[in-house]
């Protein structure tokens, strides 16, 4: 007998001449009653594919395989046979084959598999890092239920572009599967169940993006009841679900097994993958929350070493005064606005490449001058600067390549680190798909390889997709009906080898008419898209009356260049800020165009007003009173309390309406009143906001963009 220890096991690749073939199909017969029967011609042909996966063991021979296709349409992996000698089960040669897979088809998104439920495998698949998504009926004639069992490579894709949009703005919490039964569990009303039902108080809500992990899908298919685990599943389309890289995930897996027993259950599996899924989580979320005492009793050690505070539902809202202290949300107040954008002449070199050099990533200092010197040898190509204050050394290096038309491609972005550095970095993000879409160039491409995790968390957020040749954003300059749009993607990602091809889900949606009045769905697609304008989607676009003064600060920044001390720096820098105005019908997600009246300033203004100077997106609306409004939005704001009281007419109790908007786009070409009342035909207000049609929108956008893309 030959001992197990002593051998050594390799995966190969097997070809229709190899010697191993025949092994694989008596093993394929032999095990047919669970696999299904497969002709040994289909073996041969996907043999002759490269889609046949051996585990040869030392001086034994082939003892377990693997089958497969791939789906060119879905991108995807199909697993058709996984199969293993039956003396050699058990001793991780399942793990192998799919480990051997993985990096064979990593360019892919995934592998999906099928098998039946009353095989009771949960526990093999769950171990291999699959998830179950979706149950079917089986062809067989007892009535079989097929599992559809998912592995995700962890790329990123329109869903994780979209849970970073929507974790932006709030706390990002995770919560284990108990609290997950809890909150959609609307017949329980015991004290636990109360306990974690706090989380979804409507107070709340502004403040914390619930999040899941993959692994609810397990806890999710432990239940024996079919009708229940549809509706569960259902359920969890609600909640964001963290992404995360297999590779970051296997690691977390292995640091922290020393925290689990011995001897683990399966709930003790599946809390080790959830914690683990968390750490791992490229939205780097800092809270896991749970109900669990043997969980929270780890909490200290957890925290130590992965900064994961592992927490109590009631906790948690203890410290949520804390919690918002420690995002990066809102920068720290600042006075002055001294901020400059700066080109780098020859005598910066050496204390450029001291500030922004990264020896932490084991940098060459060599490598770096080099770098740096090409890239200031040719100015008609590369346009390199730094950002930060006068006087004080930069807090960013950025280097613009334009020698592409159809891209503004980034070489070098990096950031010191600041207390301003969080603010500064998206505003530079945000300058540069913005000067790409000024510039009628499709796509931003950061090809910066010494990326900082804060920068990197910072592009996922503004919808950026890691390529091979790094990190890529859309950005059209276009407004047109959807259908117009789609066959635009499509058109212009026809170009392989860019990455362009992420962006064909796109094509798919906005070809669908019904989708038209999905609000929220075509306002996150004009988000990921900015700043490309759907003429027909249903969402509701405003006319907003705002005073000159104002103005300055949340967003003109040709009105601010005219006043001696300009805007104030802490909301000019900052990309989501705050207007306050009386309580009107208006609704979110939409769009405001933005009618600049009379100055503030006691002085003509060489800049036209009585127009609509710029266009936002509007992400929020929320009533409530004034000192309510004040407390809350304070920072994102220029109005002080006494202004806001105003609004209120010096009423404490009276409701007024805060405006949070993002991303504004300062017109190039603003329209008078006179010309926006020929435009849409009729008169309009300027006292207080006005709805206007999708058509209206069209019009008024495009005068103000001069948009010449059709």
């Amino acid at each position: 007998m030959v001992k197990v220890e002593s051998l050594k096991f390799s995966i190969q690749e097997i070809s229709p001449d190899s010697e191993y073939l025949e092994t694989i199909m008596r093993l394929g017969d032999a095990n047919s009653k669970t696999l299904g029967s497969l002709p040994y011609g289909a073996f041969r042909r996907l043999a002759g594919e490269g889609f046949v996966l051996g585990c040869i063991a030392s001086e034994v021979g082939c003892v377990g395989y693997l089958l497969y296709g791939i789906s060119r349409r879905c991108s995807r992996v199909k697993l058709t046979h996984l199969c293993v000698a039956q003396e050699w089960r058990g001793k991780g040669i399942t793990k192998l084959l799919i480990q051997d897979l993985r990096k064979r088809t990593q360019h892919l998104y995934g592998i999906l598999a099928s098998c039946r439920r009353d095989y009771h495998l949960d526990r093999m698949w769950a171990y291999l890092g699959f998830v179950p998504l979706h149950e079917r009926p089986g062809k067989s004639k007892y009535g079989s239920i097929l599992t559809e069992w998912w592995f995700d490579y962890g790329h990123s894709d329109l869903l994780t572009t979209l849970a970073y949009q929507k974790t932006e703005s709030r706390i990002c919490v995770a919560i284990d599967a108990n609290i997950f039964f809890d909150l959609v569990d609307d017949e329980n009303f015991d004290e636990e169940g109360k306990e974690s039902k706090v989380l979804i108080a409507d107070w709340l809500k502004p403040e914390l993006e619930l999040c899941l992990t993959n692994e609810i899908n397990n806890e999710i298919s432990r239940n024996e009841d079919s009708k229940k685990r549809k509706k569960l599943r259902e359920v969890t389309s609600k909640f964001t679900f963290l992404p995360c890289s297999q590779e970051e995930f296997d690691q977390a897996c292995k640091a922290i097994r020393r925290f689990f027993p011995e001897d683990m259950k399966d709930s003790d599996h599946s809390d080790l993958r959830q914690i683990a899924r968390v750490i791992s989580s490229s939205l780097k979320t800092s809270f896991f929350v749970t109900r669990d005492k043997r969980l929270l009793g780890i909490e200290t050690d957890i925290y130590k070493e992965f900064n994961l505070l592992i927490i109590h539902p009631i906790d948690l809202i203890i410290r949520l005064d804390e919690l918002r202290r420690e995002t990066e949300y809102q920068p720290e107040r600042l006075v002055g606005t001294d901020i400059e954008e700066k080109r780098i002449h020859s005598g910066d070199i050496d204390s450029i490449i001291d500030l922004f050099l990264d020896n932490p990533q084991g940098e060459k200092k060599s490598d770096f001058r080099k770098k740096i010197r090409q890239l200031l040898s040719n100015t008609e190509q590369f346009k390199c600067f730094t950002v930060g204050r006068q006087q004080e050394k930069p807090i960013a290096l950025i280097v613009y390549d334009r020698s592409e038309n159809g891209e503004l491609k980034i070489p070098v972005f990096r950031f010191r680190d600041s207390k301003l550095t969080p603010t500064v970095l998206r505003r530079c993000i945000f300058k540069c798909f913005s000067t790409a879409a000024s510039e009628e160039r499709q796509f931003t491409r950061i090809s910066e390889t010494y990326l900082e995790d804060i920068t990197i968390a910072a592009l996922q957020e503004d919808s950026f997709i890691k390529t091979e040749k790094g990190w890529l954003r859309a950005n059209l300059a276009i407004m047109q009906n959807a259908a117009d749009i789609s066959s635009y993607i499509f058109n212009i990602c026809q170009e392989s080898g860019k990455g362009y091809e992420k962006y064909f889900p796109f094509v798919e949606i906005l070809a669908n008419q019904e989708l038209l009045s999905k609000t929220e769905l075509m306002a996150d697609i004009e988000r990921i898209l900015y700043p490309a304008k759907i003429a027909d989607a249903e969402i509701p676009t405003f006319i907003i009356p705002i005073q000159s003064w104002f103005a300055k600060d949340l967003f003109d920044k040709e009105l601010a260049s005219e006043v001696l001390w300009g805007s104030k720096e802490e909301i000019a820098l900052k990309r989501e800020v705050v207007y306050y105005c009386a309580k009107r019908a208006m609704q979110a997600p939409g769009r405001i165009l933005w009618y600049v009246s009379k100055s503030g300033t006691g002085k003509n203004s060489s800049y036209t007003l009585k127009a609509i100077r710029a266009c936002s997106r509007l992400d929020e609306i929320v009533i409530g009173k004034p000192k309510e409004l004040y407390r809350r939005f304070r920072r994102l704001g220029v109005f002080n309390f006494k202004d806001i009281l105003q609004i209120a007419d010096n009423d404490l109790n009276k409701d007024i309406m805060a405006v949070k908007f993002s991303d504004t786009e300062l017109f190039k070409s603003p329209i008078i009143l006179e010309d926006i009342k020929k435009m849409l035909g009729r008169n309009i207000s300027v006292q207080s906001s006005s709805k206007i049609t999708t058509e209206n929108f069209k019009i008024l956008y495009n005068i103000g963009t001069s948009n010449t893309i059709e």
